[in-house]
């Protein structure tokens, strides 16, 4: 893939994810939306279709969550930020995976990350911690006492902390935001597992 279709894709991406996807915790809103501005209303339901579609040309969730597993939902919470200034991952998004992953039979589903800002009201601010509780998750505010020294077989580390709850899950799900970095340019995927600033001061 060349760098104009690599881009293209993860626009595409980037738009699909971050519209709100829980659709009950929508309804309200939509209809309210399409009263004030009808032309609207297309598009919202076309958005809704596309959320569910986005997974299911995926092939569905269950073919990913099996029955009793323990699921770890990582979004990005790093900021102490509204939901409204998207600088951490969309909490509706999050809401919809858990709920996804507890209908395709998982026993547990726990969201969780290590944020930069202070972590109660980055949990709080984003609005991810009642949006993913009110879906059945089980939220985890982190523990350093949980992180174990784990060998990662690297070419120079090799040893790093992980999170014990990573690693007892039977599946990990990395929900990021793609946005604009200074450095990276796009923050996806992989910029999403770089823990807090403090973990990466490990690196100075």
């Amino acid at each position: 893939m060349d760098r104009r279709e690599f881009l293209k894709t993860a626009a595409i991406a980037g738009i699909v994810f971050s519209i709100p996807a829980s659709l009950d915790i929508l309804t309200d809103t939509c209809e309210a939306a399409a009263k004030v501005r009808p032309h609207y209303s297309h598009w919202v339901e076309s958005c809704k279709r596309s959320r569910w579609q986005a997974i299911d040309a995926l092939g569905g969730m269950k073919k990913f969550i099996s029955k009793g597993d323990i699921v770890v939902i990582k979004p990005n919470i790093g900021w102490d930020r509204l939901p409204e200034q998207a600088a951490n991952t969309n909490p509706e998004v999050v809401a919809t995976l858990v709920r996804m992953c507890l209908e395709s039979g998982a026993k547990k589903v726990k969201v969780f990350d290590r944020p930069v800002n202070e972590p109660h009201r980055c949990y709080i601010q984003s609005g991810i911690h009642q949006a993913a509780t009110a879906a059945g998750a089980e939220m985890n505010y982190g523990d350093e006492r949980r992180f174990r020294e784990t060998k990662i077989n690297g070419l120079v580390l090799k040893t790093w902390p992980l999170y014990e709850d990573i690693l007892s899950a039977d599946k990990v799900i990395n929900v990021p935001i793609a946005k604009h970095h200074s450095l990276s340019k796009l923050t996806m995927s992989m910029k999403n597992w770089i823990p807090s600033w403090q973990e990466q001061t490990r690196w100075r």
